[in-house]
């Protein structure tokens, strides 16, 4: 079940809605797909896709709020009672500042 899964959270997550944009390559073909995120931390995001992706594979996201790219990876896939796929994304680098809504200058 994924409860069991929260006290190994290194970030507390937070519920925050916010429009991105996933790249990556299912076979060697790019593809690009709009979604939202469920849930964010520190460390990364959740957010339903329909693309076949795949534990581990790297993945470019968009926070479409402030155009910011960020490589991340898919640390988990898990499927909703409603029976679609969410992607827990893990950020490759450490990335605090990410799910911010709107740009801000970096000192």
């Amino acid at each position: 079940m994924t409860e069991l899964l929260l006290d190994q959270r290194r970030a507390q997550r937070l519920p925050i809605y916010l429009p991105v944009q996933v790249y990556g390559k299912l076979d060697g073909v790019p593809f690009s797909e709009s979604t939202e995120t469920i849930n964010v931390s520190a460390c990364g995001g959740l957010v339903p896709l329909s693309a076949g992706v795949v534990r581990a594979q790297k993945l470019i996201l968009t926070n479409l709020q402030t155009d910011q790219d960020l490589t991340c990876q898919v640390a988990r896939l898990i499927r909703s009672e409603r029976g679609q796929v969410l992607a827990g994304l893990e950020f490759l680098q450490s990335a605090p500042g990410f799910w911010r809504s709107s740009p801000a200058a970096n000192g």
